[in-house]
């Protein structure tokens, strides 16, 4: 009694020495989980607002509601609500009304008669506890419960509407407008762009005339600054993702990159180029005079007090001018949720369950612009918790995250991917991410770390699974070393996602191109693929947003032996897929048969590699006989055919040897799943031979579908009969006359 009558005690002088104004806050800031500053800010917002404190510093990004959580359960000595472990009790509920409830966002859990266990967001808040404690005439012990779960509980033991728990969750977020503050860019002054154009190709004229020494000096004009702000805010406006502004010999154009794909978005006066190129290279702090080299830079756009955007500049000197991509690291458009991207339910468990080890090798693979870094940075930030140590190397850093210790590399004073990983072994870190695998120093040492108690993420520009382990076995790794090291390469590819708006089914696709693409010709009648018409919500194009595609391999055991043994791309991807992998294209047409993308992205973004053919066909039984064993008995109504990958066999019929199989590749056997007949002749191993088993009843679909493989199996026939008749003929030429 004397301990519970202390930690009572313990958490009302908690409460009491913080108890004018916001107590959760000053006890943050007290225990140095945020800084005065921050504090200060968050109650300025808190006054216009009416928002909790909390909920204001996590918003703002100070903090986690984990970390809070934790914090108040550690500091008030009081549980951590888990209703997975302890599900509330109904006779409890009824002690709160709802109105009460939701007004001090409390969930009563259980109650012997004398003490009421209480839910609470908020634990520090006496108030609450003594209201609700005074309605129910009981003690109240409290414990801190995660909001989310707060809100799902009342929807389950209050059994509140859908509507009422929409108006919860939002009542608990910040207006992003309300504390904007006026460095605000005003968006309307720059729907007007071709006037903008005009002004600034007057004002230029003006000064060419005024001024010989070129356009460089009028890149401060105020129409040269506001169309560039125009360019770079219609972009974001637009959901683009990259800006392209190219000189040519007689035009200057801008083109901006929209799921993926380059669309022109303005023609600007040739007579503009200079001042315009050198208001980008003012604002990306280049040399403006330096225009026989290329240039990398950095713009940092302020869009309000709540909101910047920044833009990978890149600047090149072309034949008729210099030439500027801008890439956009918006980080509000930054999918990270992992359900969005693209992955199937069984990918993405498996996905989650593999990154969660606590050692190994994630690599994420494909051509640039294929959505790695969203993939990786979705990966680590739900590791990204309190406890955990995350360490990232990137060339350059594009998103920034709370929790997460990022190192932007700098080949030029020695700061390489290399020198990085190694300092990171010094930091100790749970988690480490390398933004790119290049050569055989860094991919040592990646393997290592992952080998010594480390989780870590990395990036190869290969095209596929299989041939990112080649890569790694070019570049010089041993191939013990993966294999130890490895748990999953997935590689990925982008595709533009049906505007759901005007999504209608395609009707112009043809047998024909289904069979062309991968699908089975059963799954053909029943195979229905949808595109966009275009509509004003995706300006026409049928596209809204882009979704991924996966080809994901985990490291299993055959895997690793494949890896170890050092075998051929097309043989370890025949493994992976008889271990139950998807292609890029068999996900790709997974995607179409859902209705999220169309056969036209699967074709141009995905290819139908040779290994990726059904399961029989790719991982058929390899069989070994020795010396005259049976392998074929005439007489027999078995319709299997084989094809011959090392050795000898001979062919006898009615016990007399009429002719031999020798050439490796040859197939045999497919008269009787042809004719549907038993078998006219016995085959039996000369010496030691090998062959491959293939289903008889899958015969006639891979002679219409494989014409290489029919092919095949044709030559084989022809040779064998041709064999027969010179055979036959020299048998014709020594019978007695």
């Amino acid at each position: 009694m004397a301990e519970i009558a202390e930690k009572r005690t313990s958490f009302k002088k908690s409460i009491q020495d913080n108890s004018r104004g916001d107590v959760l806050g000053k006890m943050l800031a007290k225990d140095g989980q945020i800084t005065r500053s921050q504090l200060k800010e968050a109650e300025e917002i808190q006054k216009k607002t009416n928002v909790r404190t909390g909920k204001i510093l996590q918003k703002l990004g100070y903090i986690d509601e984990d970390s809070i959580i934790k914090f108040l359960s550690r500091q008030l000595s009081i549980p951590i609500a888990d209703f997975v472990e302890e599900k509330p009790d109904p006779g409890a509920i009824k002690f709160v009304p709802w109105e009460l409830a939701k007004e001090h966002m409390v969930l009563p859990v259980r109650s012997d008669g004398k003490t009421l266990r209480l839910a609470m967001l908020d634990p520090t808040s006496m108030k609450a506890i003594e209201l609700i404690g005074s309605h129910v005439k009981q003690t109240i012990k409290p414990l801190v419960i995660a909001e989310e779960a707060l809100l799902t509980a009342f929807k389950t033991y209050y059994k509140i509407s859908d509507e009422e728990h929409e108006e919860l969750v939002k009542a608990g977020e910040l207006d992003d407008k309300k504390d904007e503050a006026v460095e605000e860019i005003d968006m309307d002054k720059f729907d007007d762009i071709g006037g903008i154009i005009s002004d600034a190709s007057e004002e230029v004229e003006i000064e060419q005339e005024i001024e010989d020494e070129g356009q460089l000096y009028n890149s401060g004009d105020a129409a040269i600054i506001k169309l560039v702000n125009g360019i770079l805010l219609k972009a974001i406006q637009q959901g683009a993702s990259d800006i392209h502004i190219e000189p040519y010999e007689k035009s200057f154009q801008v083109r901006y990159r929209m799921d993926g794909s380059l669309f022109r978005a303005m023609n600007l006066p040739v007579t503009i180029k200079a001042a315009l190129i050198s208001r980008f290279k003012i604002m990306s702090n280049l040399n403006i005079a330096e225009k026989r080299r290329p240039q990398d830079g950095r713009i940092k756009l302020k869009l309000g007090k709540g909101k910047a955007v920044d833009f990978r500049v890149s600047v090149l000197p072309t034949l008729f001018g210099e030439s500027i991509v801008a890439r956009i690291l918006d980080q509000s458009n930054l999918q990270i949720d992992m359900k969005k991207l693209g992955f199937t339910s069984a990918m993405l468990t498996r996905f989650m369950a593999l990154i969660e080890r606590p050692q190994g090798l994630i690599l994420v693979t494909g051509p640039t612009g294929s959505g790695k870094t969203n993939t990786l940075y979705s990966g680590i930030n739900i590791l990204n918790k309190p406890d955990v140590k995350i360490l990232t190397a990137e060339d350059p850093v594009e998103f920034n995250f709370a929790g997460i210790n990022q190192v932007n590399v700098r080949p030029e004073v020695g700061l390489t991917f290399a020198s990085a990983l190694k300092a990171f072994l010094r930091q100790d870190p749970e988690i480490i991410l390398v933004g790119e695998i290049r050569d055989m120093e860094t991919a040592e040492i990646a393997l290592k770390a992952s080998m010594t108690g480390h989780m870590v993420f990395s990036t190869l520009h290969t095209n596929d699974c299989a041939s990112t382990i080649g890569r790694l076995l070019d570049i010089g790794i041993k191939g013990y070393m993966v294999s130890s090291a490895l748990t999953l390469v997935l590689a990925q590819r982008l595709l533009r996602r049906i505007c759901a708006n005007c999504k209608i089914e395609d009707k112009d696709i043809t047998p024909q191109v289904l069979l062309d693409a991968g699908v089975a010709k059963e799954q053909v009648p029943k195979f229905t693929a949808f595109k966009g018409k275009g509509c004003p919500t995706c300006s026409g194009t049928g596209y809204k947003g882009r979704l991924g595609v996966f080809e994901m391999m985990e490291a299993t055991q055959p895997i690793k032996e494949a890896i170890t043994a050092q075998v051929q791309e097309s043989a370890l991807l025949k493994i992976a897929i008889k271990g139950g992998m998807l292609t890029l294209r068999m996900d790709a047409l997974g995607k179409v048969r859902e209705g999220t993308t169309t056969m036209e992205e699967v074709l141009k973004r995905t290819v139908l590699v040779k290994e990726a053919l059904p399961a029989y066909l790719q991982n058929p039984d390899e069989l070994t006989f020795e010396d005259g064993d049976l392998i074929i008995k005439e007489g027999n109504t078995d319709k299997n055919f084989y094809q011959l990958l090392q050795g000898g066999l001979l062919i006898t019929k009615s016990g007399r040897i009429v002719g031999e199989i020798s050439q490796p590749g040859e197939y045999f056997g497919e008269m009787s799943a042809l004719m549907n007949q038993p078998r006219t002749a016995t085959i039996k191993s000369k010496g030691k031979s090998i062959v491959k088993v293939f289903p008889g009843d899958k015969l006639k679909q891979t002679l219409e579908s494989y014409p290489e493989i029919a092919l095949n199996i044709i030559h084989s026939l022809i040779t064998r009969l041709n064999d027969a008749n010179k055979m036959l003929a020299r048998v014709g030429e020594r019978a007695p006359k």
